[in-house]
């Protein structure tokens, strides 16, 4: 049988076209590869067409593309966001302009520029539209276009099954949520956001370029890939049922810190998970590990959008500029990561639910103690005065380390986060309100609220030494000790009898 007919190249601008053989079967009905040289030729282009084995060899074309005696006036790639990232590099450091043909499953580029998913559509932004240029992110010097994450992401990554990526599309990752849901593990991690340091207890860390992520999840509000920041936030161990919950908002990118979501932002970002190594997803495709250094390219490349002006584009913000992107030196890729992350045995994790039970309690028990003299001191220190201020911060630092200590327990454990009772601290503020009502004193009513948390991480201690966590005991009761003496020292007793003893 005759090879089809292919529309002869007409003399033009030269368009290097890149897409993936398995995605090609994507290009919507009646609209074929025959389809998209004629539209490229009647636009004034003469298509260059190379069969690749992949996405892997299209960052060299680009380059050999880029450095000829014709460089292409358009580079069209088409794919998902795990082929649009790695182009990411090849494009900055060319400074041609890239048109995108969403054929992937997310497509959270094509939407964070309000390109089409309709391939036919998406070729008349390219051939239509403006140029903008847009910030990529970086992770050990390789860059990114949408999100970098730990975590649960990587989980849902590996999760995600191809056949229902093909039938459901975005949809496929909601399913993978509820599959790894109950069984994702929390990690103590330390981020670095423009000097600031920060540490926390994560179950995911996200350090983001673009405005959506995970097919569709907004990273914030005001979120844009032109605004040349990163937007980091870190979702707390929560229990299962506000995981749930927190769906909405992490599609709508408004969930805060009451619903265990913390936000930050800044222009580098380094982000550490000291007790091991965590695999990080870029873009959809697990690539590296931390400890991992996150930085940006402002206005490094530049890419066709629809002719609509910036405010209609919720993912950018600046209006058109054809200057040329800067051109930084090539970044090396990172080495492949190592083999998956060791999984416990089910009957090893069985042993172990008492334990992680105990620290875990523990841990939050010492947590909310911290809050608590932060919020004292916030609140009550203008009326208490300097030394008892002062025994607050150290009270808060002794039960600081406490928390420390059983959160390094429980990821040497590495066991998956258990669905708890995570709403103590709020119960506990609204008792605090309701005292407030009733005209107690205010040094014998911080007294109290000390006592009682000093109490509840009293007895969590020895919850983990019955379990037969002793070294845990022996370290965090010292500081249980210090954290005691200074109570009895500087706050009355808390039953109105005089000091406390």
């Amino acid at each position: 049988m005759a090879a089809p007919d292919r529309p002869s190249a007409a003399p033009g601008r030269r368009a290097l076209v890149l897409i993936p053989p398995r995605k090609r079967d994507r290009l919507a009905k009646g609209f074929d590869r025959d389809e998209l040289e004629r539209r490229l030729i009647r636009a004034g282009f003469r298509p260059d067409i190379p069969d690749l084995d992949g996405p892997d060899a299209f960052p060299e074309a680009i380059r050999t593309a880029g450095a000829s005696a014709e460089p292409p006036a358009l580079v069209m790639v088409g794919g998902g966001d795990g082929t649009l990232s790695a182009v990411a590099d090849a494009m900055a450091e060319t400074g041609l302009t890239l048109a995108i043909l969403p054929l992937g499953t997310a497509n959270d580029l094509a939407r964070t520029l309000a390109i089409p998913a309709d391939p036919a559509q998406a070729v008349d932004v390219a051939l239509k539209g403006r140029v903008r240029q847009i910030d990529i992110g970086t992770v050990d010097g390789r860059g990114f276009f949408n999100v970098a994450s730990i975590g649960l992401s990587v989980d849902v990554a590996e999760a995600l099954d191809g056949e229902e990526k093909r039938r459901f599309g975005p949809l496929a990752y909601l399913f993978a949520l509820f599959r790894v849901v109950t069984r994702h593990r929390r990690f103590h991690s330390v981020l670095t956001v423009d000097n600031r340091r920060v540490e926390m207890r994560a179950i995911m860390v996200a350090v983001a370029n673009g405005r959506y992520h995970g097919g569709g999840l907004t990273v914030a509000p005001d979120a844009a890939i032109d605004d040349g920041r990163l937007d980091v936030y870190v979702i707390e161990p929560v229990s299962h049922w506000r995981m749930a919950l927190l769906l909405p908002a992490l599609r709508l990118g408004t969930a805060d810190a009451w619903m265990g979501v913390h936000r930050m932002s800044g222009r580098e970002v380094r982000v550490e998970t000291p007790s091991k190594p965590k695999r990080i997803n870029v873009d959809g495709e697990i690539l590296t590990k931390t400890p991992a250094s996150f930085g940006l390219k402002r206005r490094a490349i530049r890419v066709m959008t629809p002719d609509r002006p910036a405010a209609e584009l919720p993912g950018t913000r600046n209006r058109p500029d054809n200057r040329p992107p800067s051109s930084p030196p090539r970044a090396p890729h990172p080495a492949p990561p190592e083999d998956q992350e060791e999984q416990m045995h089910p009957e090893e994790e069985g042993l172990a639910t008492e334990a992680e039970i105990a620290l875990q309690d523990l841990a939050r028990a010492a947590r909310e103690g911290v809050a608590l003299t932060e919020r004292l001191a916030l609140h009550a220190g203008p009326h208490l005065g300097e030394e008892v201020v002062a025994a607050l911060g150290r009270i808060g630092g002794a039960w600081g380390r406490i928390a420390i200590t059983a959160d390094e327990a429980l990821d040497a454990m590495d066991l998956p986060t258990r669905d708890a009772d995570d709403d103590r601290a709020l119960i506990e503020d609204v008792v605090n309100w309701l005292e407030g009502l009733v005209g107690m004193p205010l040094d014998q009513r911080v007294s109290q609220r000390l006592h009682q948390a000093a109490t509840r991480i009293e007895i969590a201690i020895e919850e983990v030494r019955q379990v037969g966590q002793a070294r845990v005991a022996e370290v965090v009761t010292a500081a249980y000790d210090e954290a005691w003496s200074l109570i009895v020292a500087s706050l009355p007793d808390p039953d109105g009898g005089g000091a406390s003893d």
